[in-house]
């Protein structure tokens, strides 16, 4: 049974729900248990809660939808807050109905097994316009340290991975976004909170990343997100502690070459790890709620038609657990016709002290 959620329809059409509009866009997941803006919304797929309980899944997330149609969610299963443990992924085959959970990540795994204290975990993700999948791999010392940024390639849709390899045998960060544009491949990496985001840049189908620029986002930003943009530009942005009412962001009409200054867009309900997406003309921005005052640590999401101005929150989720609202998103073609027409959502709920569950959920775009 499929739970629906329509925005700007008229009072009393067929499946409506009685929240605010989001111009039109239909919400949607796969489990009918679960409705919007209650402490859960959204398919389940890492119960750690049931197999694994006591442990922490938000550590990525990554998701991604492969060539042949399979949809692919990573995260962490880890013990605390990230501290030892190995990424794994689940899979669907029917469009994200039904999935196939807790399918260990051999090489994390592997990393675990040789030292808990040493554990690598996949941070983030893209498919290339070949079909090429490429997973960013962070090296960690127990604790949170990052000691390398490497990557590894699939060329037969996740059967097989290439070897580890260093993105350029100096950068060590956290990758925190990705974009796909034809044949130009961008990831951008956080220094952690102690530095700048830089972009890097790959043209070769992902076999070797260059740096082509560092962003004017300020130092002490952290996290961070990108998306293409609907005339071929890049918007990215990133998180600041002490002003979660608004979005850092700047943007590129050159392919990253160079940046508008930093700009603040406000966000009402605020956001914390800050998740970009693009689609049907539309741009999507979701996060925790912030983590400090009133209306904090749920998890929120903002439509915007430029990407610069956004419009009141739709409360995803209101669980209201610390450990809640770690995100990503990746486009999902539902068609034929080769173009990806919905966005979904990953992202972790709160389910016992810092220990979380994976939920996903879908935009269909008004039209």
């Amino acid at each position: 049974m499929l739970a629906v959620c329509f925005f700007g329809l008229a009072a009393g059409a067929a499946f409506a729900q009685d929240y605010e509009s989001i111009d039109g866009a239909v919400i949607y997941d796969y489990d009918p248990s679960t409705k919007l803006g209650d402490d859960v919304f959204g398919t389940i797929v890492s119960y750690l809660e049931r197999d694994f309980p006591g442990r922490n899944s938000h550590g990525g997330p990554v998701c991604m939808q492969y060539p042949d149609g399979r949809i692919v969610t990573f995260n962490t299963n880890t013990s605390d807050h990230n501290l030892d443990g190995w990424s794994e992924h689940a899979e669907s085959r029917d469009g994200g109905r039904t999935w196939d959970m807790y399918n260990r990540f051999p090489y994390s795994f592997e990393a675990y097994s040789r030292n808990p204290k040493r554990p690598a975990w996949i941070e983030a993700g893209l498919v290339t316009s070949k079909g090429t999948v490429v997973v960013f791999v962070s090296h960690f010392i127990l604790g949170g340290t990052r000691t390398m940024s490497g990557f590894m390639r699939s060329y037969d849709q996740g059967a097989t991975w290439t070897h580890y390899e260093s993105v350029d045998g100096v950068h060590v960060g956290y990758p925190v976004g990705t974009a796909v544009d034809g044949g130009t491949n961008y990831v951008i990496f956080d220094s952690d909170g102690r530095g700048p985001h830089v972009l890097y840049v790959s043209t070769d189908d992902g076999r070797s990343w260059q740096k082509r620029s560092t962003l004017p986002l300020q130092d002490d930003v952290w996290y961070g997100a990108v998306t293409l943009m609907a005339d071929g530009g890049l918007l990215a942005g990133a998180y600041n502690s002490s002003d979660e009412h608004h979005f850092y962001y700047c943007i590129s009409k050159d392919q990253g070459r160079t940046w508008t200054e930093q700009r603040k867009a406000r966000v009402d309900l605020k956001v914390r790890d800050p998740e970009l997406g693009y689609v049907g003309g539309r741009y999507y921005l979701h996060g925790r709620s912030g983590s400090y005052g009133e209306g904090a640590n749920r998890f929120v999401l903002y439509q915007s038609s430029d990407g610069e101005n956004w419009g009141s929150a739709i409360l995803v989720s209101s669980n209201t657990g610390r450990g809640d609202g770690y995100s990503a998103n990746c486009l999902i073609q539902t068609d034929e016709d080769g173009v990806p027409d919905e966005l979904m959502v990953l992202y972790s709920i709160n389910y016992k002290g810092k220990d979380t569950n994976e939920h996903v959920f879908f935009i269909r775009p008004g039209k």
